[in-house]
């Protein structure tokens, strides 16, 4: 006698499709990840340079830096005071400037002034000993990359929403002192993808000088 047969799959049919299904979808999300990744850091750094010309042209305009914000609301909410030796720290006042409040990863870009800069400079304004803001090469600062700069500005990147960060470099950018790490993204040690951004006194001051507001 015949017996008709039922088409369709098995269980184990189905369990092998799914994998397979699974394994190709995971090989084209994994590029696409890393692409989007590399786009926001890209979009980023492109930020953080814009942010850097905008406080170039403040400091033209107005003889001086802005000071962080620290309530939220983009605003210069002033320093402490205009000693060489101290330096003030927050968000980058984004509404004074013009600039972009949130980095792509949806936190505010952060900024550090010294605060002789933040009132009235001349062409030998420059920070001393505690003020002495320097960009190093690691979190023990043997090497730097620039030293007694004006300023910083940095995106804490993918991973910095992880607080305190893992990475003792990116520690060190959020530790609410004078100095800052910047190098090569890496995987090991907690990794690091802090984008940091620097304006030396140099540039600062010729460009007040090209704009005639220094001698």
């Amino acid at each position: 006698m015949y017996t008709k047969h039922k088409s369709g799959f098995t269980l184990v049919e189905m369990a092998i499709v799914l994998v397979i299904v699974g394994l190709v979808i995971s090989a084209f999300l994994t590029p696409l990840t890393a692409q989007l990744e590399q786009a926001r850091n890209a979009e980023a750094r492109r930020d953080l340079s814009e942010i850097k010309e905008a406080l170039l042209g403040f400091a033209v305009i107005n003889d001086r830096l802005p000071c962080p914000d620290n309530d939220g609301d983009g605003v210069d909410d002033g320093c402490a005071n205009t000693n060489a030796t101290s330096t003030s720290g927050g968000n980058v006042p984004w509404a004074t400037l013009d600039t972009k409040q949130l980095d792509p990863w949806g936190r505010r870009y952060q900024y550090q002034v010294n605060n002789a800069f933040s009132a009235a400079f001349i062409l030998t304004t420059t920070g001393s000993g505690a003020g002495l803001i320097r960009v190093c090469t690691t979190n023990a600062c043997v090497a730097t990359e620039a030293n007694n700069v004006p300023l910083v500005i940095f995106s804490t990147g993918q991973n910095g929403a992880v607080l305190p960060p893992v990475s003792l470099d990116e520690q060190e950018n959020v530790d609410g002192d004078k100095d800052f790490v910047s190098h090569d993204f890496t995987n090991t040690a907690g990794g690091f993808d802090d984008l940091v951004v620097w304006l030396s006194t140099n540039v600062l001051m010729n460009r007040m000088v090209s704009a005639g507001r220094l001698p």
